[in-house]
């Protein structure tokens, strides 16, 4: 049976969904190794302990790559054709439902707005046949990944689809006539969307170079000024998300530091819009 599955390999997150189960997991990938990783909680959920090799070497991915690798790495890069990472990271998404040894997909998936110009170049990256290795129970299992179908959307009609088209309960009713305005603010990039009687509108799109990189590069240089604390931009997720850091056994509220960049962000790309 073909999978219909949604993929978004964002720059800070990756996100996967069959339209019943989702999960989520930061775009960070990590040196792999094959010692093991006893827990001492039983089943071990495998979003925590994701380990592939796509063909080029064993890696960490998300939480595991933060816990288990002495190099870590996030891809930030505009085109993301540094090294592997990309295809490591759709891949483990992937593998999360993979449940046979060979196992058929159908994929959705999206670009950047400036980016939908190499749809060709990311279907070829990622549609056909490859063998991969994963990890369940801490032991390594062959399996076999088909893509048959690769359908590339612009990022922002996600947000949008999801409002308007989705949810049959709709907080805001959807209007035929009249533009519709999509602001998609991602890690890297943010994609500003024209939707227009249900019709995206690729020559009143744009991305622009401005996401939540630069809220986190200022968390980073506040966190090192007031706490003396050197934070990568992977390890300030779930800072950011507790809005606390913990210092010599102290716990303290960051909430201010973390307002204060988000608002800066906002008007960054308030001023994109304007």
């Amino acid at each position: 049976m073909i999978k219909t599955i949604g993929i978004d390999v964002g720059y800070g997150f990756v996100k996967v969904t069959d339209g019943q189960s989702g999960y989520s997991f930061p775009s960070v990938v990590g040196e792999g190794h094959t010692k093991s990783t006893f827990s001492i909680r039983p089943n071990q959920p495998m979003l925590e302990e994701l380990r592939i090799n796509i063909g080029k070497g064993l890696n960490f991915v998300g939480k595991a790559a933060i816990k288990h690798s002495k190099f870590v790495f996030r891809d930030l890069s505009y085109t993301r054709s540094i090294g592997d990472d990309f295809e490591i990271l759709f891949f483990s998404a992937l593998s999360l439902f993979c449940n046979e040894s060979r196992n058929d997909f159908n994929i959705v998936t999206g670009l950047p707005v400036e980016r939908m110009h190499s749809h060709d170049d990311l279907v070829k990256r990622i549609r056909g046949s490859r063998n991969i290795v994963v990890y369940r129970n801490d032991r390594p299992v062959n399996i076999t990944v088909n893509i048959h179908e690769a359908q590339i959307v612009p990022q922002p009609l996600g947000a949008y689809w999801s409002q308007f088209v989705f949810h049959s309960d709709q907080e805001f009713p959807l209007h035929d006539e009249g533009r519709i305005a999509v602001i998609d603010v991602g890690f890297k990039t943010t994609d500003l969307a024209a939707i227009e009687g249900s019709e995206y509108i690729p020559q009143k799109s744009k991305t622009v170079t401005v996401g939540l990189a630069e809220a986190y590069s200022n968390i980073s240089s506040s966190l090192a000024k007031e706490f003396g604390l050197e934070k990568e931009s992977h390890a300030l997720d779930a800072i950011v998300i507790k809005r606390s850091v913990s210092v010599a056994g102290q716990v303290f509220d960051i909430s201010q530091i973390v307002d204060h960049a988000f608002e800066k962000l906002a008007t960054n790309v308030l001023v994109e819009v304007n």
